[in-house]
């Protein structure tokens, strides 16, 4: 897993606004034209690249996942076998969908 840097910066006041030096000239110069998105949070204050174009890039979408598989581990009997619940709706809604480069 790759590690980041991690920098501890002042707020400061900047017209009639907060600001924070960002320590990452590089990564503006790169991206200086792309809007990013703030995500505010109890545990920080997160900025992306407005890349969000699939469900998996969404910041939340690892503890959608987390929290699905807890509840798998909790509730074992609510499970399923895909045979027992895909029927004509399921082709219905995934008519179309082209899945060859999920796999």
């Amino acid at each position: 897993m790759r590690t980041y840097p991690t920098y501890i910066k002042k707020l400061f006041k900047h017209g009639g606004s907060q600001a924070i030096d960002l320590p990452m000239k590089e990564f503006v110069k790169k991206h200086a034209k792309k809007e990013v998105v703030i995500e505010v949070r109890e545990d920080g204050l997160f900025i992306y690249l407005d890349t969000l174009t699939t469900m998996e890039s969404d910041p939340q979408f690892q503890q959608f996942i987390e929290a699905l598989f807890q509840d798998a581990m909790e509730h074992p009997e609510q499970l399923k076998n895909l045979e027992e619940v895909w029927d004509e709706e399921w082709d219905e809604l995934l008519e179309g969908v082209d899945v060859s480069d999920e796999i």
